[in-house]
């Protein structure tokens, strides 16, 4: 794997789905290009390339991932691009999770000791506070994906909070306060982010065709909603503390 280099102060992304072929993102090595081409563009210094992993469709493991990461920061090279790829996974919530969990050999983001898990969307196992706690006990920390798409939280943020204060990150999606999910999420996702509670807000980019009608006009409302030392924080400060700590 690549080694960390200091974004000095650029965007990074730390969930996307860009490498080609491998789960629902970038369909090709075109298509990875021109988000990459775009991210850049958009201020990105770095990304972390975060296929789904799950317990039946996407079981690859590290070496693949980081072989499809290899693979496509060279091209990235030789078409000209600067921005860096790491690697890392989503992990879905479920039998898999829990199996590397025990081994303690969960990918992780960027090789840092955080972990991004997908909670489900329409209920919250009882047994999650516990999970969460465990995750740390092992020496990892939890990032929580997209929480904003779990409907037990929607009209309840305090129950978000007191599941993951002092156990895990909240990082908010792109995909989300653009709407892409509808009305509802929409409203969550911002109300996480101008009450001060998302830790990271990452784009989620699934493909090229989000970079104009999500990730360009959320990037702008974000400039336009937020603090720009809040946004630094987000986008910059936060997860370069995360990746530099590997």
């Amino acid at each position: 794997m690549n080694s960390i280099v200091s974004t000095a102060g650029g965007r990074i992304d730390l969930h996307l789905h860009v490498l080609p072929g491998l789960d629902d993102g970038a369909r090709d090595d075109d298509a990875a290009l021109e988000m990459l081409r775009g991210l850049q563009d958009a201020g990105f210094s770095r990304v972390v390339a975060t296929p789904h992993a799950d317990d039946a469709r996407y079981t690859y493991g590290p070496e693949r991932i980081e072989a499809a990461r290899a693979a496509l920061e060279a091209r990235a090279r030789e078409a000209g691009l600067t921005i860096d790829v790491g690697r890392g996974a989503e992990y879905a919530y479920g039998a898999r999770f829990h199996d590397e969990l025990a081994a303690r050999r969960l990918m992780t983001i960027d090789g840092s000791r955080y972990v991004l898990l997908e909670l489900p969307e329409t209920f919250m196992p009882a047994a999650m506070p516990n999970v969460l706690f465990e995750v740390g006990a092992a020496g990892y920390y939890p990032i929580v994906a997209h929480p904003e798409r779990c409907q037990p939280f929607h009209d309840d943020l305090d129950r978000l909070l007191a599941l993951t204060t002092g156990r895990a990150l909240i990082q908010v999606s792109f995909r989300s306060l653009a709407g892409t999910f509808g009305r509802t999420i929409k409203k969550t996702a911002w109300a996480l982010l101008e009450g001060g509670h998302a830790d990271l807000v990452a784009t989620d980019c699934h493909s090229p065709r989000e970079l104009p009608k999500i990730v360009r006009p959320v990037l702008a409302e974000l400039e336009s909603r937020l603090p720009p030392r809040r946004l630094q924080q987000l986008l910059s400060a936060t997860p370069n503390r995360l990746i530099a700590a590997a």
